[in-house]
């Protein structure tokens, strides 16, 4: 895991606030004292602890944009990911202001990370969605003050027990897979990157019309996480073009060729023709002349 978490000797805190219209964002580091700074290495260990790291790290799979998943997985993806830019440049923010008051303002805190450096000098940052705080912000908590139960009137910060995902130099293990795509955007980067990621694969699939998927893709966001999903493909270039008309045609998904030849979907069949690409569509037939159409929400090669 290129990180020695038996050897820690520094470890900080940090918060991502926004107001409720996404603006004023902020990273503020939050003074912390020892005692916080052993529950922060307990939630790492916890972390490590449920992805079985450090031994799994050759075995876990790739993180998908397009797949759906539950709400506690073992994924990793790589940290040169075209649309985990926004991570990159987080934990790349330097200087960051100190604000022991800084959860005063504790309902606008979207996330929490903390940063873990060995006795090498080598970083990993854990990070984790705050919707429990808020969770907490709303309910009345109270207190046994002199023998009489009151109600709270400060900031609550509450840890949780581990991370949503942690970052080494090279690699993202994700444990909650809602919690990472909340805190790197990945919805945004995947519309936003659509039409590059449609051109890079137009250059593996020459024979592919490209215009009008990169057209829907950015304005659908399923459509653009399949995109990224298929971008990731190292096979593309195998792909027969006839093999992919009957795969269409078996499919239902209606396909036409553009002036200089390369294929595309017809309009209406733009997001079915990408699942035939990314192998979530599939047809069964089990009952006499009734074959059915699926999408596979999650899919394993066997």
């Amino acid at each position: 895991m290129n990180f020695d978490q038996n050897n820690v000797v520094l470890t900080t805190l940090v918060g991502y606030f926004e107001n409720d219209q996404g603006q004023n964002a902020r990273h503020i580091q939050i003074p912390i004292n020892l005692q916080v700074q052993d529950e922060l290495k307990a939630m790492l260990l916890a972390t490590t602890q449920k992805l079985g790291l450090p031994a799994t790290v050759q075995n876990l799979p790739l993180f998908s944009p397009a797949e759906k998943y539950s709400s506690e997985e073992h994924l990793q993806l790589p940290l040169t990911t075209a649309y985990v830019t926004d991570l990159v440049t987080t934990i790349g923010l330097q200087n960051l202001p100190s604000d022991v008051n800084a959860l005063g303002s504790i309902s606008e805190l979207e996330y929490y990370y903390a940063v873990f450096t060995d006795n090498q000098h080598r970083k990993l940052f854990a990070f984790r969605r705050a919707a429990q705080f808020k969770g907490v912000i709303k309910s009345k908590l109270t207190v046994i003050n002199g023998g009489v139960l009151t109600l709270m009137d400060t900031p609550v910060f509450r840890l949780d027990n581990d991370f949503d995902y942690i970052v080494n130099s090279q690699n993202i293990f994700i444990l909650r897979p809602s919690g990472f795509e909340f805190t790197t955007n990945v919805h945004g980067a995947v519309i936003q990157s659509a039409a590059a990621n449609a051109t890079t694969i137009a250059t593996s699939v020459t024979f592919l019309d490209i215009s009008k998927i990169s057209s829907y893709a950015s304005k659908h966001v399923r459509a653009a996480r399949l995109l990224a999903a298929i971008r990731s493909r190292d096979d593309l270039h195998l792909i027969d073009r006839q093999l992919l008309i009957n795969a269409c045609q078996q499919f239902g998904i209606l396909v036409s060729q553009n002036q200089a030849g390369a294929i595309g979907p017809d309009g209406g069949h733009e997001y079915d023709f990408l699942c035939i690409i990314d192998r979530r569509a599939y047809t069964a037939t089990l009952i006499p002349n009734q074959p059915e159409k699926y999408e596979a929400a999650s899919r394993t090669q066997k």
